[in-house]
């Protein structure tokens, strides 16, 4: 048997990279603070009728007064919350006004959001759109160009994330957890006896490097290891990395394919993994032998369900084992990825015979820091 190794953003985040939606919006609207005060200081401008506006593609904000930069550095560096942030602002008379409505919902309800739910609300945005039948094509237009953009900016801070980060991890234990045998509980839907992978398939849904060190440790054990970069890479040289939406079974994304107006499929994964080899070489793998899959850092979400229905409903995929976020002592997300990977499946009766129960799975060990090495990957 094979193993299919999922990486989502938990696995970065694990090893101190701070990708998740909230630090991408904290860090940009620290920085557009920054950059305004920069700019009334170096000029000399003086806020005309009281106000100062400073602008950005996506959100503008309006500075009822001056103050100097370098008075509210050490409050910028031990700020960690954009509701902390949310507070200077008012503090400084700043108002935010957003220009990309999606970035506005995303500030508001961001507590409750990650990566999968953004990529969500653009296709909310398009339905909406659509629902209103006023200047449709020029709003769509509009809101594709600003998803760009946000997909650009978040390009440039992942650039910046990559960059620092140093790969002096003890990685022994989650090396285990990828070579491990393929165990006969594990497997409910046939008999089979304990066995190593023969081949190891990471799909990896980042588009950083963080996984690199790993693939050469399963290497050297001798097991057949390479990496997916599934959804492209910050390098490019594996794909641009691909944002947007992926779940092509929502019964309303049907009503697209009547339109005539292809702007609507502008940010659709299927038509960016076409660019590239990256999704035939995976059905190809899906299809060579079966195979078990594991979790690392994944939401399962409905923004890749067409690509993960096709891969836990595969008549080659015997298991699906979750190593799940253990949040605290004795509370996890175990339960709820099982409701997220609940609704890839066609027929429920298959997923309770392919999902590991809690009991046969554990948390996904946390890379500890190796002070003695530090070994940069570029």
């Amino acid at each position: 048997m094979n193993r299919l190794i999922i990486i989502g953003n938990g696995f970065d985040l694990a090893h101190g990279l701070k990708t998740s939606y909230h630090d991408f919006i904290l860090d940009y609207l620290k920085e557009r603070l920054l950059l305004a005060l920069d700019d009334l200081r170096q000029n000399n401008k003086s806020p005309h009728n009281r106000f100062y506006y400073f602008k950005d593609e996506l959100i503008e904000l309006k500075i009822e007064f001056f103050y100097p930069k370098e008075s509210y550095l050490p409050i910028f560096e031990k700020i960690e919350k954009v509701s902390e942030l949310n507070d200077l602002y008012k503090k400084l008379g700043i108002e935010v006004i957003y220009h990309f409505e999606m970035l506005k919902k995303g500030v508001e309800k961001l507590t409750e959001y990650n990566w999968v739910d953004f990529e969500l609300e653009y296709f909310d945005e398009l339905l909406k759109i659509k629902a209103k039948k006023v200047n449709e094509e020029s709003r769509i237009k509009t809101l594709n160009s600003n998803f760009e953009i946000f997909k650009s900016k978040l390009e440039i801070y992942l650039s910046k994330q990559e960059d620092s980060f140093y790969h002096n991890f003890d990685r022994e234990m989650l090396v285990d957890c990828f070579s491990e045998k393929i165990l006969s509980r594990d497997v409910d839907i046939m008999s089979i006896a304990d066995e190593s992978p023969k081949r190891i398939l990471f799909l990896n849904f980042n588009y950083t490097n963080t996984l690199e060190p790993y693939i050469r440790d399963c290497n050297q054990m001798g097991i057949q290891t390479e990496i997916n970069h599934i959804h492209g890479a910050l390098r490019y040289d594996v794909g641009k990395p691909i944002f947007g939406f992926g779940d092509e079974i929502d019964k309303r994304y049907s009503e697209f394919e009547n339109e005539g107006n292809t702007e609507l499929f502008k940010h659709i994964k299927t038509f960016e993994y076409l660019k590239t080899n990256n999704y035939s070489n995976l059905t190809r793998f899906l299809a060579i032998e079966q195979f078990q899959v594991q979790i690392y850092g994944h939401s399962c979400g409905l923004s890749d369900r067409t690509m993960l229905k096709e891969i836990f409903e595969h008549s080659n995929c015997l298991s699906i084992k979750i190593f799940y976020h253990e949040k605290e002592k004795g509370i996890n997300d175990y339960t709820e990825k099982t409701y997220e990977i609940y609704r890839h499946f066609t027929d429920k009766n298959t997923m309770r015979n392919k999902v590991v129960n809690e009991k046969y799975c554990r948390a996904m060990p946390q890379p500890i820091m190796n002070k003695d090495k530090e070994i940069r990957v570029k």
